[in-house]
């Protein structure tokens, strides 16, 4: 297959025009040779969403004015009463449409936490797109639910919701069988202040206490320095979900407590549209990171932590994951990595079907 357009290429991404070589599921470079090309336009690195709650798409906008425990604390929270009350279709038809939604904005790797068991986990399954890959990590709803036989692991709701023989199973059953092992942790001050006045100590001391050392952990709004500590020490990588901070008026994380690999996700679909895009374009202009910085967020780093090789840059011998722009986006741009995450939107994505990765 030959490609024609321009490509941010290499770990530098540096901007290159020509013809780009794919043989055997895998870049090969560019040609100098005259063929016959597909033009792709502007060509980025697949753009990779390292956490979502997709079924959540059938109540956006629930949570207006509403406090986070109010919403999502399993089992009582709005989110999860709603969803009891909605037919196992409605759920299925607001997934498919939510898949088509991550597609349109961009992304072509997305990491899901499922709740609903074995049976949530089928219901994704049953909704996947060949456009996207997904990383499905399931959860539990009774002891001994065979999660791990459909699922790429666990996607936990926060440790405070798990006895300390509960956790170390779970982990070690994930560890057993290769899987992932990824939960919520610091999302907000109760959540913390919980932990200390139950545990005598905060939700990461507790895991890291508990020889539960997760692949990653979700949001890191409110660290301690001990918990920054740990971070560091056991190089525990951290998704951050700033806008969907902001939806439920949490706070924000502290960026610079934050020393292991970070990657982006837009969390809950009832509070936001899953546009990496907009994440990128936030951080910057509230953290004001070097754009290759957060570009790396929002797609190797998030290959990294997935743990998914060769994929997350456009260079020889990495496989063909591309999100795919209108390079009238880049025309006069004198920062080519900033211009594309501060001014990328939806309609100027091409949705070609250029989704290599093998499922």
């Amino acid at each position: 297959m030959y490609l024609k357009g321009k490509f941010l290429y290499g770990e530098d991404y540096e901007l290159k025009e020509g013809v780009l070589v794919v043989e055997d599921g895998e870049i090969k470079g560019f040609t100098n040779e005259h063929v016959e090309a597909e033009n792709v336009g502007l060509a980025i690195p697949g753009i990779f969403n390292l956490h979502t709650h997709i079924a959540d798409n059938c109540i956006k906008d629930v949570g207006i004015n509403k406090s986070l425990d109010e919403l999502v604390k399993p089992p009582n929270g709005l989110k999860h009463k709603y969803l009891g009350k909605l037919s196992r279709e409605e759920i299925k038809e607001a997934i498919k449409e939510g898949i088509k939604e991550l597609i349109n904005f961009g992304s072509r790797v997305f990491c899901d936490f499922r709740e609903g068991g074995v049976e949530g986990v089928k219901l994704l399954k049953e909704c996947l797109s060949d456009d996207i890959k997904a990383v499905i990590l399931g959860r539990p709803t009774y002891k001994g639910e065979r999660v791990l036989n459909l699922s790429d692991g666990y996607g936990l709701s926060g440790a405070n919701e798990y006895e300390d023989e509960e956790l170390r199973e779970l982990y070690k059953e994930c560890k057993r069988k290769n899987k992932i092992f990824s939960i919520h942790a610091a999302e907000h001050k109760g959540a913390l202040e919980l932990s200390l006045k139950k545990y005598g100590m905060t939700e990461i001391e507790r895991l890291i206490n508990l020889k539960v050392v997760p692949d990653f952990i979700i949001h890191g709004t409110h660290l301690t320095e001990e918990d920054s500590y740990l971070i560091e020490k056991y190089e525990i990588p951290v998704v951050l979900c700033v806008r969907s901070n902001l939806y439920y008026n949490v706070g924000l994380p502290d960026l610079e407590k934050i020393k292991s690999i970070k990657a982006l996700g837009t969390d809950n679909f009832m509070a936001n549209h899953p546009s990496i895009f907009r994440e990128m374009e936030f951080i910057y202009k509230f953290y004001h990171l070097e754009p290759k910085e957060i570009f790396r967020m929002a797609t190797v780093n998030g290959a990294k932590i997935l743990n998914l090789k060769r994929v997350g840059l456009i260079e020889e011998e990495y496989k063909p994951l591309f999100t795919l722009i209108n390079p009238r986006v880049i025309r006069f741009s004198k920062n080519v990595l900033a211009t594309i995450i501060l001014r990328v939107e939806k309609g100027d994505l091409l949705n070609k079907s250029l989704n290599l990765l093998s499922k």
